[in-house]
């Protein structure tokens, strides 16, 4: 594996987004890899529960590389990855498996996106989360979009959305973004406790349970996505889009 790294405690995964170097930021060959992941830890019978997490001390995931955004040939290739982002995404929602994201750090746009699939959350109190895509000229994933107004709110996630600003953990908890605000040192030890108890329940229940919590989210999602991605593609290739990642990459550097 190039990105992720896993490892088994008993019947509990541990996935770790590992690319510290750009802080757990996702190109196309990410994405695949951390669907593929998903898909084989669904079809683990020894894995009863996923626990996402990120590597590094201060970011859960920063989103989508931003490099990678620059680089698109044409809006062919654009749409691509916008649909493999939305189907990464897809298969961790849909996993019959309970999870918990250990958000260590901060969570940016598809970062935040990622962990929002999750079934519980639990964030690191110094940590913050926000939305920043309008700010570049993106827009998020429809399925990101989706779930956030499932989490806060229509209304909550308008304003995050279209403001762009970071939340700090208090009010990420106090909003409905996350369960719990921890330490980052006691993160991992908590969700092994919320691990312990949510898998004294049977396989089956919490499976069916799933699936009845987050169909009728899905059925709006799939509605979506295609158009959404179109939307991403399109605006990958204006100027502003351009003129915006670039002069936010050359601040970075």
């Amino acid at each position: 594996m190039n990105y992720l790294k896993i490892e088994k405690e008993n019947e509990i995964a541990v996935l770790t987004l590992n690319r510290p170097e750009k802080r757990n930021a996702f190109n196309f060959d990410f994405l695949r890899e951390l669907e593929q992941s998903v898909n084989d830890i669904a079809n683990d019978a020894t894995i009863r529960l996923l626990i996402l997490t990120g590597a590094g001390e201060t970011v859960f995931s920063s989103g989508v590389d931003l490099t990678e955004l620059i680089r698109f040939k044409d809006i062919s290739q654009a749409r691509r990855f916008a649909l493999q982002l939305e189907q990464t995404n897809e298969a961790l929602l849909r996993l019959p498996k309970p999870v918990i994201a250990v958000i260590n750090g901060h969570a940016l746009g598809g970062g935040f996106g990622l962990a929002s699939n999750a079934d519980i959350r639990l964030l690191a109190s110094e940590a913050k989360v926000g939305f920043p895509a309008v700010r570049l000229g993106a827009i998020l994933p429809a399925g990101c979009t989706l779930r956030l107004n499932a989490l806060i709110g229509e209304g909550r996630s308008r304003e995050l959305l279209l403001s762009g600003r970071l939340v700090d953990a208090t009010e990420a908890q106090q909003i409905g973004l996350v369960n719990e605000v921890l330490p980052k040192d006691r993160l991992m030890a908590r969700a092994f406790e919320i691990a312990e108890s949510v898998l004294s329940a049977s396989d089956e229940a919490l499976m069916m349970t799933k699936q009845l919590v987050n169909q009728e989210l899905l059925v709006h999602i799939q509605q979506y996505a295609v158009a959404s991605s179109e939307n991403f593609a399109y605006l990958a290739f204006t100027k502003d889009w351009q003129e915006r990642i670039r002069a936010f990459l050359e601040k970075k550097d």
